[in-house]
């Protein structure tokens, strides 16, 4: 549809092109591409008219939607026009939009976990016929978990994925793999240091070892560990990280809600040991680490000797190719750690397990686009979408730093080169890393039901407190629990224990 490739292409086609040289590589047979007498008459179809789209401030999530709009602007006629709010302002400014009928923004880009608020109650227009009869998006190209499952709503599809979203560990392989450091910890713990860390457990023992001294070299003492923990900051995402792998045995759910009774299942014994915890490390934290949120501590790891660390995909990016980064080529990379104590919600028990129980977390569930239902631009948007979704583009996006968008697509997987062409030292291991998070069997997917950016703020809320001292982590998450009922009774509980199952991929009862 577009024939002039803009700069970001022209530069990354550059770089693709010297990464093959240099490592030797075939040069890549072209895909088919459409025919272009098959086509769409569009031309500059769009011209004078424009798109507003809402989503947070550059650089992360907002960076994609300015490098590419341009391109879209010179091929099609239409402008875009980028509004943004910081985090807190996103969901409260996108449905008094939407439940005023106002359509302030004609695209909003936005979490999925908020798919069911918006689509449930109308607010967003659907996307299957404008889908189908895209010969440029490649559909099927878009990872099964996303396009299918993250995107849908009562089987219909009311967005289009921009970002795959799990939580990956990260950790420095010159620390933990170091021969030295490794008799230096059996010395001190009793057991051999592992790289990566299996067990929350070990995790807390490997970050005590590695703060507070220069184990990098470099003069100036060291940090253990950095973990997002700032309210309104994605803390609550990192809990649930953590709590994963202590509540959730294999073919249960024991995550958020229990699927019979809708209670929630948020103060357990497994969620409250998750949260002591995850209290425990803070003393060998990078000291601003209590008020610290995702970004911060994506470019702190890069630009600081710190031995772990808890994040999306965008450390990985950012350690290997940004230019201050003091990391290049020595982080590893794996799915989450586990625990061996896991709590059985249904038998109301702790049960120990003969190898480490890992519960991968698909966090946040990734950045989605999708357009008001009362837009007047709805062929526009939708035009726009497919252009940042593309494979193409998309794989710049991905590949590109602080962009906030981490591989969504099997090409993302396939294609290394724009990988190393960006400077990536490892990038097969990297990618592997979020396939295993996304294909485990005892994967964990993140709550999607009416009310989820609510229940979230709840327990974002009395987790802050709890990382404070202010209140126990019993308290916090006891009255989060309180919270939780209160918000599922208002909006209705067998509807919410509907939507809860289906999420699940359950029958309705």
């Amino acid at each position: 549809m577009y024939k002039k490739p803009g700069i970001y292409l022209l530069a990354v086609l550059l770089v693709f092109s010297l990464a093959l040289i240099a490592t030797g590589c075939p040069a890549p047979v072209a895909e088919p591409q459409p025919d272009p007498e098959e086509e769409p008459a569009t031309g500059r179809q769009f011209e004078d008219v424009t798109i507003t789209v809402f989503t947070q401030p550059p650089p992360f999530i907002a960076k994609p939607v300015m490098m590419f709009g341009p391109d879209w602007e010179e091929a099609t006629g239409g402008k875009v026009n980028l509004v943004t709010a910081p985090w807190a302002e996103l969901y409260p400014r996108m449905f008094s939009s939407f439940s005023l009928e106002a359509a302030n923004y004609d695209i909003i880009i936005f979490p999925a976990a908020w798919l069911a608020d918006f689509a449930g109650a109308g607010f967003l227009s659907p996307l299957d016929d404008l889908i189908a009869a895209d010969p440029y998006i490649d559909w099927n190209d878009i990872l099964p978990a996303y396009r299918e499952r993250i995107s849908v709503w009562n089987d219909v599809t009311y967005a289009v994925p921009l970002d795959g979203d799990s939580h990956l560990f990260y950790y420095r392989k010159d620390a933990l793999e170091n021969t030295d450091f490794q008799g230096r910890f059996k010395e001190q713990f009793g057991y051999e240091l592992p790289a990566p860390p299996r067990t929350w457990a070990e995790h807390r023992d490997i970050a005590e070892f590695f703060h507070g001294w220069d184990w990098s070299g470099d003069g100036a003492p060291d940090v253990g560990v950095v973990e997002a923990m700032r309210r309104l900051g994605q803390a609550d995402w990192t809990f649930f990280s953590r709590a994963a792998s202590y509540v959730s045995i294999p073919g249960q759910h024991g995550l958020f809600f229990d699927p019979e009774t809708m209670e929630p299942l948020i103060n357990s014994p497994g969620h409250v040991r998750a949260l002591e915890d995850w209290l425990k490390i803070i003393p060998y934290g990078d000291p601003g680490m209590i008020m610290m949120d995702s970004g911060e501590v994506r470019m702190t790891y890069a630009m600081t000797d710190i031995s772990m660390a808890i994040d999306w995909g965008d450390i990985g990016v950012l350690a290997d190719t940004h230019e201050d980064s003091v990391a290049r080529g020595l982080v590893g990379y794996s799915i989450m750690p586990g625990t061996t104590e896991v709590w059985d919600h249904k038998a109301d028990k702790w049960v120990n397990f003969p190898d480490v129980n890992h519960a991968p977390y698909l966090a946040f569930g990734g950045w989605l686009a999708a357009i008001d239902a009362n837009s007047p631009n709805v062929e526009a948007a939708y035009d726009f979408i497919s252009f940042l979704s593309r494979p193409e583009n998309s794989y710049i996006s991905v590949v590109t730093p602080m962009t906030g968008y981490n591989p969504y697509r099997i090409s993302h997987f396939e294609k290394l080169a724009g990988w190393y062409g960006m400077g990536f030292v490892n990038p097969g291991a990297y990618l592997e890393a979020i396939k295993a998070t996304i294909e485990h069997p005892n994967v964990q997917v993140d709550l999607r039901i009416p009310g989820a950016a609510r229940y979230f703020d709840a327990i974002d809320a009395q987790i802050s407190l709890a990382l404070a001292g202010d209140i126990s982590p019993q308290e916090a998450l006891d009255a989060a629990a309180k919270e939780w009922d209160l918000i599922t009774e208002e909006l209705g509980r067998e509807a919410q224990l509907q939507a809860f199952r289906a999420s699940l991929g359950l029958p309705a009862q």
